[in-house]
């Protein structure tokens, strides 16, 4: 009887304490349930709204690549004599000849569907892609603001014949006399395609029937070839897609119309989950015209978010049941759950040791790499500054010389000075000294420099303009850029080779901006296609003494400055390396 008494009081006492205990399991164990499903759930919502938000960029961006295509095409065309004598003329037979091809050709390649010739009056003289309709006024945003302004205007709007189509319109003059108004067309469902390729993404294109004239929309779905192609739903006609089938729930939804902008709807349609964002549709005048619909597949996200919470609840469940159980088996035990205890902390205090260690190493490696920059960039002067104390002391007996070689030591050092403060500065520059510069004196200093300093025998020529450029620049970050790409030269260089260094006005060569091309050219192996690829790369380096550092700075540099670098290979053999710096405020 005393022995069954102990035994019912023990239960007791384990019941006592395993009872709540499991409360405690069961609501730790659900918490962390739901906040890894509210975690992932916030996740997955974030992840889809990145996701819209990344094709209506790539949306839009396809619309400003195509009207920028066509506008350079109707620069083009404005130039054109033949047909801007036959337009003048108004010989309307004459210009359909002469567009037609280049219509052809633009329509073929280019996808461009619309060819207009207007008038200063807005009148429409010839549409090349239906000649026979003509002499209408066009009221179009985009005509209406070439007009006002006098300047191109480019656009997504509808047009006459009920068709949604991106247009670019260009003022046409002959001298200064306005004499009319190009115009080109294109519809949209290439670009959709293009961002379904792209993002993995569905779209479709709504148009809100009110902005359509049945007539004219039927009349533009034939012109295109659309007969059968453009599904309406509701007060909405779908003009634009990238997917053949429109799930049932979103048909039903489109038909309803009562959907909301920005907010994701999830759908089952034939086992696939689609998630579907409306997000309004605005022409040129900023007037909503219709809906742009992304569609998206997270089937497959989907499972695995579900199968995930699967595993997280079994995992959970079984860990709480295992907890359970073996606190019920050493619930007397003090001491080993004491133990058990210790040896959690001492993991985890080992745990925290080993990070502050990789912690250590990385700042530690972050800090050589560093220094290793700066010595790289710092070697070279100060070598030609001990070069330079040792020369002097050579000729003690003559002070002329021993002041020039004072003077070349005092400004390598102010150099080095300059150049630590802007690597402290380096990953973080907004603005630099930047001042008027002699740059033809800039690079006879520079080479002195890399003669005094590294190879004094080194054949450098030095093809300058007469009169030297005043820029607007850091001399001491151009200096040093400069020195990083003749020190490249002359160690790919054969023996006695030639490094040639020229300075030239490029304004018409690559970009309208005036600018000034700072040349470094090499008779070496030339650059590989896998340097080519690497070169600019941080810490890429095809020498085992090298940091992989001289030609990022060079960009950096080019970058500050808002230039470039461009670097290719010379018909003949070697390297060819340009600094390109625009004229800025400051230069002359």
């Amino acid at each position: 009887m005393q022995e069954q008494y102990h035994g019912h009081a023990r239960d007791r006492v384990r019941a006592r304490i395993l009872y709540p205990f499991a409360l405690v399991i069961l609501f730790v164990v659900g918490a962390f349930l739901v906040a890894a499903y509210l975690f992932e759930n916030r996740e997955h919502e974030k992840n889809l709204t990145e996701s819209a938000a990344s094709v209506e960029r790539l949306f839009r961006q396809g619309l400003e690549n195509d009207s920028a295509m066509m506008q350079a095409a109707l620069t083009v065309i404005a130039r054109d004599d033949g047909m801007k004598k036959a337009f003048l003329a108004r010989d309307r037979e004459s210009l359909l000849k002469l567009a037609w091809p280049l219509f052809d050709n633009l329509r073929t390649n280019n996808r461009v569907s619309h060819f207009y010739f207007t008038d200063p009056n807005r009148v429409n003289f010839l549409r090349v892609h239906k000649p026979d309709e003509y002499g209408d006024t066009i009221n179009r945003i985009t005509t209406l603001r070439a007009a006002e302004v006098r300047v191109p205007a480019r656009g997504i709007e509808l047009g006459p014949l009920g068709t949604f189509t991106l247009r670019a319109v260009l003022p046409w003059y002959e001298g200064e006399t306005l004499i009319g108004f190009l115009e080109l067309g294109e519809e949209i469902d290439h670009i959709t395609d293009a961002v379904h390729e792209t993002m993995g993404a569905d779209l479709l294109v709504l148009v809100y029937e009110q902005f359509l004239g049945l007539k004219q929309w039927e009349t533009g779905k034939e012109m295109l070839g659309h007969k059968n192609d453009w599904p309406r739903f509701g007060n909405s006609v779908v003009v634009g897609r990238s997917m053949k089938n429109i799930p049932g729930e979103l048909a039903q939804t489109l038909n309803q119309g009562n959907h909301t902008y920005k907010e994701h709807i999830h759908v089952i349609e034939d086992g696939k989950h689609l998630y579907i964002t409306f997000l309004p549709l605005n022409d040129i005048s900023g007037q909503e015209v219709g809906d742009f619909i992304v569609v998206r597949d997270v089937t497959g996200a989907q499972v695995g978010f579900q199968n995930a919470m699967i595993l997280t609840a079994s995992i959970s469940v079984l860990v709480g049941s295992i907890v359970f159980a073996i606190f019920y088996a050493i619930l007397g035990t003090v001491e080993r759950d004491y133990r058990r205890q210790r040896e959690i902390e001492l993991q985890l205090s080992r745990i925290n040791t080993e990070h502050q260690k990789v912690i250590q190493v990385e700042k530690l490696s972050a800090m050589g790499l560093m220094v290793g920059e700066i010595a790289h960039q710092l070697n070279n002067p100060l070598v030609g500054v001990v070069n330079m104390a040792q020369l002097a002391e050579r000729k003690i007996d003559d002070p002329a010389r021993i002041r020039e070689l004072l003077y070349e030591i005092g400004r390598a050092g102010k150099d080095c000075h300059a150049f630590v403060k802007r690597m402290l500065e380096f990953t973080k520059i907004a603005s630099f000294d930047r001042k008027p510069t002699d740059i033809n004196m800039l690079i006879e200093e520079t080479v002195s420099l890399f003669h005094q300093s590294v190879s004094p025998q080194q054949k450098i020529v030095c093809d300058l303009p007469e009169i030297s450029p005043i820029l607007g620049v850091d001399p001491v970050l151009i200096g040093h850029a400069l020195f990083n790409l003749i020190t490249n030269a002359a160690q790919v260089s054969p023996p006695g080779g030639t490094i040639t260094i020229s300075l030239s006005n490029v304004a018409q060569l690559h970009d309208p901006t005036p600018g000034w091309s700072l040349a470094v050219a090499d008779e070496g192996p030339g650059l590989s296609d896998e340097v080519m690829e690497k070169m600019f790369t941080p810490f890429f380096t095809t020498r085992a003494e090298g940091t992989g550092l001289g030609l990022p700075v060079v960009q950096h540099v080019a970058i500050i400055h808002e230039g470039r670098i461009i670097a290719t290979n010379l018909g003949d053999g070697g390297a060819y390396f340009a600094l390109w710096l625009p004229v800025t405020e400051g230069s002359k």
